[in-house]
């Protein structure tokens, strides 16, 4: 399932990237309740493997000086990127809590090497180590000592970047972003317009400066972030209620999260056909005629909870835990559901968990799948009529119940919107995430699904999830 030796990174330079000098003014951008939601969750990494067929010469001659200067390009846009997660150390205090760019604040990123068998293997969808796939997403830096409004503070960079190349064979863009910055809308507006920039430097389309121009088109100005935070409205005075419990567990803040430890899990990518969601669609409205909501994205979420579920049941240690409660959540965009709506482009995190809930048991029968269905479609559909819901139904969170959430949106299509100049990514996936859905690269119906599992669990799923599928599309 993986290969004999774990791949080996040669670091060839660690920089700084800022906004272009002078372009860009300090920005504080308080949290809101949509953001500080996310604290106590560890940052969220994102690769991308591209085929590059040129030596490493090459690579950093033509391409590392174009990554750069379109990274700090987009960065003039997207300024609080390059900033920090301000938070006070007394997280029980009652400073704001802010995404901050100051002048000269900046992103790390990475330029490594690895050997150039490495990359067919890492970019397959076969079971691969999580702790080899870590080696091509960077780690956050660490967080400073500062001062915000005379209390000491800690000021935690937000966005690292690390660029490898495989020589002749390929190059991967990692990404590893916290969460209480931005969530996966902003991410991938962020990776396309770096992307777009790029794109144009290395096609040999633009020159520096005149890139410097690019995002100031008119087809740019419609991808701009919007940051006036004044539109999130908070008469429920959720965004205190957010923090103090969050405050209950500081503790849990401290934990410094290190992708560098051993996880000893695999990860793989199954893909699962245009014919075969709409066989399940099918089959679930079917039999589940009154269910509130059926869609391609609900059907299939259904099914992978089933899925979970029986692997869990297949790799039980003992018979309370074939029992176990069991919660599954995937995230709603609420951009577009506020009344007047916000901008699509809004910078940070406007997201809420859809949440429903079962025993493994009850999901693990012939009926799974409609349990499934009918439990997630109820759940999203009160979510999508009534604001009043987003925030509840927040079962499982810290009580030690088991909770499986699927990373990603179909939405963000980052094989046709992200080339850097080179061509669409051969695999795009996200790193360590129990579950995680986006397009397929191959077809625009089809979907990939990537899973996070230990290899005993791995090896069930993956015979559950085919032979699911082939019964049920019968």
């Amino acid at each position: 399932m993986a290969l004999s030796t774990h791949p080996v990174i040669t670091t060839l330079e660690v920089c700084r990237i800022s906004p272009p000098n002078g372009t860009v003014d300090g920005i504080s951008l308080p949290l809101t309740y949509f953001d500080i939601m996310w604290l106590p969750f560890r940052p969220l990494s994102r690769v991308s493997f591209y085929d590059f067929p040129h030596s490493t010469a090459y690579f950093n001659q033509n391409v590392v000086p174009a990554l750069k200067t379109s990274l700090s390009l987009v960065l003039k846009h997207f300024s609080p990127l390059a900033g920090n997660l301000v938070t006070p150390s007394n997280i029980k205090s009652d400073t704001i809590l802010q995404v901050r760019y100051l002048n000269g604040d900046s992103v790390s990123l990475i330029i490594a090497e690895c050997a150039s068998e490495n990359y067919y293997h890492l970019s397959g969808d076969q079971a691969r180590d999580v702790d080899d796939l870590f080696l091509f997403v960077p780690q956050l830096p660490s967080g400073v000592p500062t001062d915000s409004s005379g209390e000491d503070c800690i000021a935690a960079p937000v966005l690292a970047i690390q660029v490898t190349i495989f020589p002749n064979n390929g190059i991967s863009v990692g990404v590893t972003n916290s969460h209480v910055a931005a969530d996966g809308s902003t991410m991938f507006n962020f990776t396309q317009a770096w992307a777009s920039i790029a794109r144009q430097i290395i096609c040999g389309h633009k020159d520096d400066d005149s890139a410097k121009e690019l995002l100031v088109s008119p087809s740019y100005l419609q991808q701009l972030p919007f940051y006036d935070r004044s539109v999130i409205k908070d008469p429920n005075n959720l965004y205190n209620i957010f923090k103090k419990a969050i405050g209950e567990h500081s503790e849990d803040l401290q934990q410094v999260y290190n992708p560098q430890a051993s996880t000893k899990k695999v990860q793989a990518t199954f893909v699962i056909n245009q014919a075969e969601i709409q066989a399940l669609k099918k089959l679930v409205s079917a039999k589940q005629p009154t269910i509130s909501h059926v869609s391609s994205f609900t059907v299939v979420c259904s099914y992978l909870w089933t899925c979970i579920a029986k692997t869990h049941v297949a790799t039980a240690e003992n018979e309370n835990e074939k029992d176990e409660t069991m919660h599954f959540s995937c995230m709603m965009n609420c951009r577009g559901r506020f009344n007047p709506p916000i901008s699509t482009t809004y910078f940070g995190n406007c997201i809420v968990a859809c949440m429903a809930t079962a025993k493994r048991t009850q999901l693990g029968g012939d009926e799974g799948l409609f349990t499934a269905a009918q439990l997630l479609g109820d759940e999203i559909h009160k979510k999508i009529h009534n604001a009043d819901m987003w925030f509840g139904n927040m079962k499982g969170i810290g009580t030690g119940e088991f909770i499986v959430g699927i990373a990603g949106s179909p939405r963000f299509d980052y094989y046709n919107c992200v080339d850097f100049g080179w061509g669409k990514p051969k695999k795009f996936e996200f790193v360590s995430e129990p579950l995680s859905i986006s397009r397929c690269k191959d077809s625009e119906g089809d979907l990939e699904i990537g899973v996070c599992l230990s290899h005993e669990q791995m090896l069930a799923f993956s015979s559950i999830f085919v032979n699911g599928i082939s019964d049920l599309c019968l």
